[in-house]
């Protein structure tokens, strides 16, 4: 009996320890892919990680690309005119030769960043230069002028004395006579223009005021006018007289 009693322990203990190992080994398998489960997600996000760098790299790059372009464009432009200013200095420091030896030129190429460039300056020829025409100077126009007078009848006396009146080419007596009495603040009543015009009263004093024979008279240097005060055109120097005659 003790016998079998071992025997069966013996059995129960193998059966249990085959069971802890099964257990065990069961465990180790689960953890084991575990592992390798979180091995692949570390690669997974290395690999992800290494894409993003290499995107964000590619991109600095392409900047960088654009923006040295434009610099390098700068870099031209300036140099071209540096290699022009370069090559007048040049001409203008060459003696100057006969013409039987005509002198050479050479200008080195400017070296720009990836790109060479040669210049070469035609100097234009000089310009004539035309003299400017004599423009003639005007000359003014001599003042022409006429001495006007005014007398009235013996109560008013000399309303106007002798005065120098300007006037235009084509101005009649009936012209200065209006035109100086304006100025002196003397009123002029009249009537008709031309052939026709006549004077009817000047300074309030009218024909007729005096007398049945009474009103204006006018002489053109020194002798009395047979026309119409606006036909006869008067000259430079002419002596113009204004006086009222009074008549019963």
């Amino acid at each position: 009996m003790r016998i079998l009693k071992s025997a069966l322990l013996i059995f129960i203990f193998l059966v249990a320890f085959s069971l802890i190992g099964c257990s065990q080994s069961s465990d180790s398998s689960k953890e084991a892919k575990n592992e390798n489960k979180k091995t692949v997600e570390v690669k997974k996000e290395q690999q992800d990680s290494k894409v993003v760098e290499e995107q964000k790299t590619a991109q600095v790059k392409e900047k960088e690309t654009n923006t040295a372009a434009p610099t390098e464009e700068k870099q031209a432009e300036q140099a071209a005119p540096k290699a022009n200013s370069t090559t007048q200095t040049v001409q203008t420091s060459q003696p100057k030769t006969t013409p039987s030896t005509p002198s050479k030129t050479t200008t080195q190429p400017a070296k720009t960043s990836g790109t060479s460039s040669s210049t070469q300056q035609i100097k234009p020829p000089a310009a004539a230069t035309t003299p400017k025409p004599n423009t003639p100077t005007q000359t003014p126009k001599p003042v022409t002028s006429v001495t006007l007078s005014i007398i009235g009848p013996k109560d008013r006396g000399t309303i106007l004395g002798a005065t120098k009146v300007n006037f235009n080419d084509g101005d009649t007596i009936f012209d200065i006579i209006t035109q100086a009495a304006k100025k002196q603040g003397i009123t002029v009543d009249s009537r008709g223009s031309g052939a026709t015009a006549y004077i009817e009263g000047i300074d309030n004093i009218y024909e007729f005021d005096y007398g049945a024979k009474s009103g204006w008279v006018f002489k053109h240097n020194g002798a009395s006018i047979t026309k119409s005060v606006g036909v006869i055109k008067v000259k430079d120097g002419d002596r113009i007289e204004c006086y009222y005659t009074e008549g019963s």
